[in-house]
């Protein structure tokens, strides 16, 4: 008997969050010759600097800013992943089928027009170029294909609408095949890494390294086990796209749940202007002061030079949030009340500080900012 039927007799859960406008396939038992280990593993401990130079959190970070939440007109979403310095993004069929033009958003809430230049009928993989994300470095590819059980992993996506989440687990299970029409999914890797509906098209990571290693595409049931294509496998298909887009694209008519309501997955402006506050401290944490001045207004900008913004942190160590809340105020503008522990020098001792920041975020040329801010401590 074909092995495929290990699956195929289950219906996997593809993490749709395109087609049928993000709902799922769920099949709750799971057959014992797919039971394989859902532990999530620890963190990755820093490792000589010979043999590993990033921390998992420099990894992560590195990361997101090339990991793209993508948007359809129906309101379904899935991920996706810079790959080249055309603009070319790697994403999974299924999220873009029946669609030409889609809306990406970037990790500084950014929105952009990309287009679909390549998708295949078979493998659940497509390309979309995003000509604002050209000349950008991508992320790194791993060219070693003996990938083996127990790689730590970490799987980034916008799960649910909620982008740029990260989850680590390892790869639990080797050349799984199954079929979910229209798509063939052959040698595949299985992961313990917990994925859900717009986790779909999201690169998985070696968690060492830092290198993608394969695309986050399907989930089976309720369980924490889901399954990666392989990036060695597709690349070929992907930098054929590149060199010569596709001219016509097919259509997925099985895809369209005749007479299904869509059910789109969007996160609301709090959401936004609480992921932006964060992302704000987080590029501080990383000492990557011109990705935080970035996310500032034009007005708070014009008063505030880039050399006084990064002076104003010289005494700060860290800076970790504690508790975040935002509240939508008037027009489109979200006001986030974040209270912060900071780790300062003074006089060369340490001292830990709460302060109360109160933050005014809204929309600049359809890029989420903030706006105004102000400071007391607690």
């Amino acid at each position: 008997m074909d092995r495929r039927w290990l699956i195929s007799l289950i219906v996997v859960l593809l993490c749709i969050g395109a087609g049928i406008g993000g709902s799922v396939y769920v099949k709750n038992s799971v057959p014992k010759q797919l039971e394989a280990s859902s532990k999530l593993s620890q963190p990755v401990s820093k490792q000589d600097s010979k043999t590993m130079a990033k921390s998992t959190q420099d990894i992560i970070y590195e990361s997101q800013k090339l990991v793209v939440q993508i948007e359809l007109e129906n309101g379904s979403i899935g991920s996706g992943f810079l790959y080249n310095k055309q603009g070319d993004v790697i994403t999974n069929a299924h999220v873009v089928a029946n669609a030409k033009e889609v809306t990406i958003v970037t990790a500084d809430s950014k929105e952009m027009k990309g287009e679909v230049i390549g998708i295949s009928r078979t493998t659940d993989v497509a390309v979309v170029r995003v000509p604002g994300l050209k000349d950008r470095a991508p992320l790194p590819i791993d060219t070693n294909s003996d990938v083996e059980l127990l790689t730590e992993v970490l799987a980034l996506g916008s799960p649910l609408g909620l982008q740029n989440t990260v989850t680590t687990g390892e790869i639990s299970g080797l050349n799984r095949n199954f079929e979910l029409a229209p798509f063939t999914y052959e040698n595949v890797y299985q992961i313990s890494a917990p994925i859900s509906p717009g986790n779909s098209g999201g690169p998985l990571l070696n968690g060492k390294t830092g290198e993608v290693i394969g695309i986050n595409s399907a989930k089976l049931g309720q369980e924490t086990i889901g399954f990666s294509i392989p990036i060695l496998d597709i690349l070929p298909m992907v930098k054929k796209w590149s060199q010569s887009p596709m001219k016509e694209l097919p259509e997925f008519p099985e895809l369209k749940a005749k007479g299904e309501k869509n059910t789109p997955v969007h996160s609301t402006d709090a959401d936004q202007a609480t992921y932006v506050v964060q992302y704000f401290y987080d590029s501080i944490n990383q000492g990557d002061f011109v990705t935080a001045y970035s996310l500032l207004g034009s007005k708070w900008q014009s008063n505030t030079s880039y050399e006084e913004f990064r002076a104003s942190y010289n005494q700060k160590l860290s800076a970790k949030i504690d508790h975040i809340v935002a509240d939508p105020v008037e027009g489109e503008n979200v006001e986030v009340t974040a209270f912060v522990t900071a780790e300062e020098t003074k006089t060369g001792s340490v001292e830990m500080k709460k302060y109360k920041y109160h933050y005014i975020v809204g929309f600049e040329n359809d890029q989420m900012k903030i706006i105004s801010g102000s400071e007391e401590q607690i």
